[in-house]
């Protein structure tokens, strides 16, 4: 299933900063949001972490991560000292006081709804949403009362009641407390029940193949189901590698957003992007992703030279092409788009087509 391009995308011409807004007398709600991919603080991370300084980490790309109203990304371990520990096995457990890298970044809320946050059991699970809630974050995918797990969390921004959810949905037996459910019309209930209670509803799925440059018919048909019943925008990871920019009826879908702190083979895994999104209401989103590169000297994302930069850039673009989305590549390499409001397209009109 391929989703087509019905009119709702412009391309930007020129957006002279990383959060551009459109000139409007009525001075409509809007706010910024930036979104990262998968965050891993152990094993060669966390060995970064004690030689460099937990403030390493985001050195290079603070300022932008710390510039939106909100800003996300997905947690891929958890933080504690009990429990299984073994990173050679993906057994991963990072130690409490590297929740000071996700400080540093400016993060605002994170998903904990993915396949290793319950590597070391339910206890240390706990142990990391106490130090995430002592510490002022927010998370979404877990909860102590394991079946409130799905259960929105609200944040205000822009005159906005901006609601998050997060599910993981893969092929493989895992124990993330937060699951998309078997039956979809069962999971549509949950998603149309908080986008009831929101201005703009995001999100996050920990879902789809590793290594996979294209979303797999899973993954759109989970994608199609969450937009349908009310969700505006979709925050992807798990493959640990970019996957291209779509939309349905005005909501972004962002399959995947890669890797941004990890410790994996040097390649397109460790070649990713910061997603910078700005919603205005009545207007729809503005996308720009900024290209970065995580060396394998720090595991901290920096900026990429010229070169590089150009070639993850056209990639995005290039396989957000595939999805029927036809973003622009700036003159300083990051992918631009234009979703217009899915006011702007009802649902009725997208099935007609």
């Amino acid at each position: 299933m391929t989703f087509r391009r019905w009119g709702i995308f412009a391309l930007l011409g020129v957006m002279a900063a990383a959060f551009a807004w459109p000139a409007s007398a009525a001075s409509p709600r809007r706010f910024s949001l930036v979104a990262v991919g998968d965050i891993m603080l152990d094993r060669g991370v966390g060995r970064a972490i004690q030689r460099r300084g937990w403030s390493s980490i985001f050195a290079c790309v603070r300022d932008r991560l710390r510039a939106a109203d909100i800003t996300f990304g997905n947690l891929e371990s958890p933080l504690s000292t009990r429990g299984a520990h073994s990173p050679k096995d993906c057994v991963f457990r990072a130690h409490p006081s590297t929740v000071k890298v996700l400080l540093d970044g400016g993060f605002d809320i994170v998903s904990v709804a993915n396949n290793h946050t319950l590597n070391s059991g339910r206890q240390t699970l706990l142990d990391t949403l106490g130090i995430l809630r002592s510490n002022g974050l927010r998370y979404v995918g877990a909860r102590p009362e394991r079946h409130l797990s799905w259960w929105p969390v609200h944040l205000q921004a822009g005159g906005l009641t901006v609601g998050f959810m997060a599910f993981t949905d893969l092929s493989f037996e895992h124990g993330s407390y937060s699951k998309v459910d078997k039956d979809l019309g069962k999971f549509a209930e949950k998603i149309s029940t908080a986008a009831r209670k929101v201005d703009v509803l995001v999100v996050s799925f920990h879902w789809g193949e590793e290594y996979m440059a294209m979303p797999t018919l899973r993954q759109r048909q989970v994608a199609r189901v969450t937009v349908e019943a009310g969700a505006d925008l979709i925050l992807g990871h798990h493959p640990h590698v970019l996957q291209g920019i779509t939309a349905l009826n005005g909501a972004p879908i962002l399959y995947s957003m890669g890797n941004f702190v990890f410790d994996q083979r040097q390649g397109e895994r460790m070649e990713s992007a910061i997603f910078e999104l700005s919603y205005v209401a009545g207007d729809g989103w503005y996308i720009r992703a900024v290209p970065v590169i995580i060396p394998s000297s720090r595991f901290g994302p920096e900026y990429p030279p010229t070169t590089r930069s150009q070639k993850i850039a056209w990639r995005l673009a290039e396989l957000s092409a595939k999805l029927g989305t036809y973003p622009k590549v700036a003159s300083d390499n990051a992918v631009i788009l234009h979703v217009a409001s899915r006011d702007d397209v009802s649902l009725a009109q997208y099935r007609s087509n």
